[in-house]
């Protein structure tokens, strides 16, 4: 992985002479220099930048969309869009639906959803992962929604592996396309309500 931390071995340092030595000492000192090269570019992976933790290097983005976000066409996949960024750090969202990240790693998916029903049938959705274009295996959940105005809030979580190079999307299908990813304007004492959010945090290394 391109983002593997090189390991620190303690220095294997030459037996000494019984009396001084010019080469001995350069030998030492050269042994000791390696490591400790070493060992402060190690440090410096580490503490290399103060976003994320204190001082521990942690990527993460969190975004969301501002407006509402329909289906044309029934059992269709839909990509979830999102067009407003709440804070990001190496993670990033590009053509308005692909998550990507600088850092390979395990990176924990947090997702929201706001189902809203527009009519008074009974609709199913279904809402899952993609990643390079291709399904998660076992990523979907399944909702259903009946009532004029009834809401229906899709939240989940997926833990996922991805490499600097790999993107992955959320999508959504529908049995009736009189349902939407809805948004509602500020309205006194609450905020405006997004109808997709999706926050990505960075767990560990491969």
């Amino acid at each position: 992985m391109t983002n593997t931390l090189q390991r620190t071995a303690p220095p294997a340092l030459p037996l000494a002479t019984n009396e001084y030595e010019r080469s001995f000492m350069d030998q030492n000192n050269n042994v000791l220099r390696l490591f400790f090269n070493r060992l402060v570019s190690t440090v410096d992976a580490v503490l290399s930048t103060d976003v994320g933790g204190k001082f521990i290097y942690m990527p993460y983005g969190g975004f969301y969309s501002t407006v509402a976000q329909t289906a044309a066409v029934v059992d269709t996949g839909y990509a979830v869009t999102f067009n407003s960024t709440i804070a990001n750090s190496k993670v990033a969202v590009v053509s308005n639906s692909r998550i990507t990240v600088d850092n390979d790693g395990i990176y924990l998916i947090k997702t929201t959803i706001q189902l809203e029903s527009t009519n008074g049938s009974t609709k199913e959705v279904s809402v899952w992962l993609k990643k390079n274009g291709v399904d998660v295996p076992y990523s979907a959940h399944e909702y259903v929604v009946s009532g004029s105005g009834k809401k229906e809030v899709a939240n989940w979580n997926n833990i996922i592996s991805l490499a600097a190079s790999d993107y992955v999307e959320l999508f959504w299908a529908t049995d009736d396309t009189n349902i939407e990813l809805h948004t509602h304007a500020a309205v006194s004492p609450r905020p405006a309500v997004s109808s997709a959010t999706v926050a990505v945090t960075f767990v560990s290394n491969v």
